[in-house]
This record gives C-alpha cells, sequence and structure tokens, in this order.
C-alpha cells in the first residue's frame, strides 16, 4: 500500500448511474481497484438518501395502451413544443434522479462534508449533466478535485461540451481502470495528467489535450468488482451485476450507441474460469445466487456461454441467471439442446434485439438477423422454461407502413414465446454509424431531417416524415396493441424476480 493510516486519501465516488435493481458495475470496480491501491474509498448513491433508480418497464395498467398511443401520438407531433414537453415527462418517468435533482444535491453536500475527500470521481450518464454542474460547483467552491467518467465519454462532440462543466478537473476518456489509482494519486497531488492516455484536461491556455484510451485487453487483470459499499436493504432482493466481455462479437448494427461506447468499441471476453471465480466470490461475500449478466451480447464467445451453461450450478449451487444474446447467422450457441442446457443451469431469462419483425428494414440496420431464426429461438427457449424478452425499434428511416405491419405479424404469431417487449422509438446518437451517414450523406434518407444536435447529451432530433403519415400511425396502433397484449402477461414463476432488470 501507498500511504500510511495517518496519510491515507480519501475518494468519493459518486454513482449517478442509480441503479433500482442492483449495484453499479462501474462504480464496484472503481471501489475494488482504488481499495486494492490503498485508497480510502466512501460511496455516494442517490439510492442512499430515498432517490429510486432507473425504473425498467413495469408491468403496463390496463389503459396503458392508450396512453402509449397518446405518447406515439405526442412523440410524432408535427410540434416542436409538444415533442419537448412529451420528452420532459418521460425523462421524469424514467429516472428519479432525473426529477429530483435537489434531493440528490442535497445528499451529495451532506457527504462531501462530512467525508471530506481529496477527490470526488463521478460516475454518470449524459441525461443527469445538470446534476453534475450542481454537483462540480460545489466541488469547486470546497477546492476538491473533480474526474468525470461515463460510458459515452468516447465522442469527440462530447467530450467537448462537457469540459465545461463547473469543478471540472478531467475526463476519464475510455477504459482507464488498471491507471485508475497512478490518475488520482496524480490529480490529488496537483501534478501532470498529460501522461496519462485516457485523461481529458485543458491546459494553461484553456486548450482541451488528451485522447480516448484504446480499449482494455487485460480483461482477466480488473480485480472482481466491490458492492459493499451500495445500500442492499434497498434493493427487490439481492442480485449482482457481472460482465463476462466487453464489446459485441456482432457490434455492425448502424443505430447502436453500445458499440460506439467506451467499452463497446471492439469484442474482447475475459476467461470462463475468472468469471465463475467471480460468481463464486459474490456468493460467498455477499450470499448473491442471483445474477445478470450486463454484456451485449452473452453468445459472443461461445466459449464462454456453454462454459457458463456446464458450470454455473457447480459454481454457485442453485443460482439463477439473465442476459442478453444475439440470434446471428451461423453457429451461435441457441439450438434447442442449448438453450435446454442453459435452463438447466439456472438461466431464467434471455433478451434478444429482434428490433423489427421486417426483413428489410433488418437488412437496413444490418441486423444480421432472419425472422424465421428469430422466431426459433423464442419457441425453443420457451420450450425449455426460459423466459424470452425482445428489443425493438420504430422509426427507422426507410421504414414503411408495411413494415411496421410485419412486426405486429411476427409478435402476433410468437405471443405464446414472448413474455416482454420493449418498444422504442428511434433514438438517433451522436457517434453511431447511422448518426455519421446522416451527416455525411443526408441524401440517402428521404423523407428524414435532422434538426438539431445536443452534444451534451448526444442526441440528434431528428424528424422522420414517413412516420408523420396515416398508414404509419394505424400500423403503429396494431403494433401497440401487440406489445401491450404481450407486456400484460404474468410473467413465468422463474422470472419474477427479475422483473424490471434489463
Amino acid at each position: 500500500m501507498h500511504d500510511t493510516v495517518h496519510t491515507m486519501k480519501r475518494v468519493l465516488l459518486v454513482d449517478l448511474n442509480n441503479f433500482a435493481r442492483y449495484p453499479t458495475l462501474p462504480i464496484g470496480y472503481m471501489a475494488a481497484i482504488l481499495r486494492a491501491d490503498g485508497l480510502q474509498v466512501e460511496v455516494f448513491s442517490p439510492l442512499m438518501v430515498g432517490v429510486g433508480g432507473v425504473v425498467r418497464e413495469k408491468r403496463p395498467h390496463r389503459l396503458g395502451l392508450l396512453v402509449s398511443k397518446l405518447n406515439h401520438r405526442a412523440a410524432t407531433s408535427s410540434q416542436a413544443w409538444v415533442r419537448r414537453w412529451r420528452q420532459r415527462l418521460a425523462d421524469g418517468r424514467v429516472s428519479e434522479l432525473a426529477a429530483h435533482h435537489d434531493k440528490v444535491v442535497e445528499g451529495f453536500a451532506q457527504s462531501l462534508a462530512s467525508t471530506r475527500p481529496d477527490v470526488v470521481l463521478i460516475s454518470t450518464y449524459l441525461m443527469y449533466r445538470p446534476v453534475c454542474d450542481r454537483i462540480g460547483a460545489l466541488c469547486r467552491d470546497a477546492g476538491v478535485p473533480v474526474l468525470i467518467g461515463g460510458p459515452y465519454f468516447s465522442q469527440p462532440e462530447v467530450i467537448r461540451e462537457w469540459m465545461g462543466t463547473p469543478g471540472l478537473s478531467a475526463l476519464a476518456a475510455g477504459e482507464v481502470e488498471l491507471e485508475l489509482p497512478q490518475i488520482v494519486r496524480t490529480l490529488i497531488e496537483g501534478g501532470d495528467l498529460g501522461p496519462f492516455s485516457g485523461v481529458i484536461s485543458t491546459n494553461a491556455l484553456g486548450e482541451v489535450c488528451g485522447q480516448v484510451a484504446p480499449p482494455l485487453t487485460r480483461l482477466d487483470e480488473v480485480p472482481f468488482p466491490d458492492y459493499q459499499d451500495f445500500p442492499w436493504g434497498r434493493y427487490p432482493n439481492r442480485i449482482a451485476p457481472i460482465v463476462t466481455g466487453r464489446g459485441c462479437g456482432w457490434g455492425v448494427c448502424t443505430f447502436c450507441s453500445d458499440v460506439t461506447s467506451t467499452a463497446g468499441r471492439s469484442f474482447r471476453s475475459r476467461s470462463p474460469a475468472n468469471v465463475l471465480q467471480e460468481m463464486a466470490h459474490h456468493h460467498r461475500r455477499l450470499g448473491v445466487s442471483r445474477f445478470v449478466f450486463t454484456d451485449l451480447k452473452l453468445n459472443s464467445d461461445l466459449t464462454m456461454w456453454r462454459s457458463l451453461a456446464a458450470q454455473v450450478q457447480a459454481t454457485v449451487p442453485g443460482a439463477e441467471w439473465i442476459g442478453a444474446v444475439h440470434v446471428g447467422p451461423g453457429e451461435n450457441g441457441l439450438s434447442a439442446g442449448e438453450l435446454r442446457a442453459a435452463a438447466a443451469s439456472g438461466c431464467v431469462r434471455l433478451t434478444t434485439g429482434l428490433e423489427t419483425g421486417s426483413e428489410h428494414v433488418g437488412e437496413l440496420m444490418k441486423k444480421g438477423t432472419r425472422r424465421e431464426a428469430v422466431g426459433r429461438f423464442l419457441q425453443d427457449a420457451a420450450a425449455a422454461g426460459i423466459s424470452t424478452r425482445c428489443t425493438m425499434i420504430t422509426g427507422y428511416p426507410g421504414e414503411r407502413a408495411q413494415d411496421v405491419h410485419a412486426s405486429a405479424a411476427f409478435l402476433e404469431l410468437h405471443h405464446d414465446a414472448i413474455e416482454r417487449v420493449s418498444l422504442n422509438r428511434l433514438n438517433v446518437v451522436m457517434g453511431t454509424t447511422l448518426h455519421r451517414r446522416l451527416q455525411a450523406q443526408p441524401q440517402r434518407f428521404r423523407g428524414v431531417t435532422v434538426l438539431s444536435h445536443d452534444a451534451a447529451m448526444a442526441q440528434v432530433e431528428h424528424h422522420n416524415q414517413e412516420t408523420h403519415s396515416s398508414e404509419h400511425r394505424r400500423a403503429m396502433g396494431r403494433l401497440l396493441s401487440a406489445v401491450h397484449r404481450i407486456n400484460r402477461k404474468t410473467l413465468m414463476p422463474r422470472a419474477r424476480e427479475f422483473e424490471g432488470v434489463m
């Protein structure tokens, strides 16, 4: 250890990801890494002061279909003020943190005063920029340096905008975990951050300096996350998040911002032995036997996928787990037999990115899936006793009314095999392939107009003329009805403990 008891440096970690059902994985990683280097760590999570986490997909009430249709109409309104009003309401519903800034900031101020840290590290989503501004100002006034990191500080437009955060000392851009203790000590000592890859700061002339760190490849060297600081009593049950690999084995979907995030830029996997050891570690230390694998696609590495199916129960008897998979071309580890093996290992739910029931739109998205293969997977998973969840997107450029009808027809055909659907309107995110193509070749996207860019949020507001047509809206009515009928179902018993978990 670098510090004696009398000189130990204090780090306050601020969790502005704030999940509702389980601890935040990046905070757990940072706590473990910093403690291993002899630093004293405290964690502030809004959940500690009664501000709930991000809410995921509650079962809709009986009037939910009417609400969703009204919501869609507002989101596709030709009136900008209607769209903005609807977005503000949506942000407040998604996260209590977005609706209760004052309570979060007051809680942080109390934690800052009691902890008296030498440095504050904030892990955040872009949507919480207003909270970061207020927290940063408090730290500035207290003379405490601030390092902010998050999944989307990989885009130059976003970095430039966030460098204006009050009180900010530097941004962590990229996977800097293994260098974090040295970065923190240099920050506390007021040293030169220039030598550290992945640290963005300003020089004496006010110029932005630094580069995004390259993807981390030595994943087995990262210590297991430390979740001891989280308010476990506020979670409905005990679930530990685990990531087996970073990035996506497919990685070419044009709309996907995950593969342009700091950890998603290329696919890398841990060793199966290392992941199983982590599961056993959390089971011993926290009494956890439920796990959520937060990988973009858990079957990106088939050796990992099959090792989990073969060894989870021997590692943590009685374990239950969920994850996301990609029903891509070729061998994907999702045959009927392999799904039965996954179920026997404790897999209770799998999510797949259906996105659309239209082959035409799927090709535009570069999804790499076929309706027949996805349908077979859903039926085989349900037969194995695995709850299935699909994500879907509407409003992709080139989508027509008949494509929306195709999506509705797919859900109607597989109604009995699907237990949940997450339906979202297309959100164009800065840095994605779709965004770059809209910038470079707008003439390719007939009827689609970019209205504005919000670099702080990495959002691109756009207008898609097709989604405003009466034919498209009628088709959306059918699709929303199909989604509502599925989401109103009661989950199978094995999956109920994970309801609302992404």
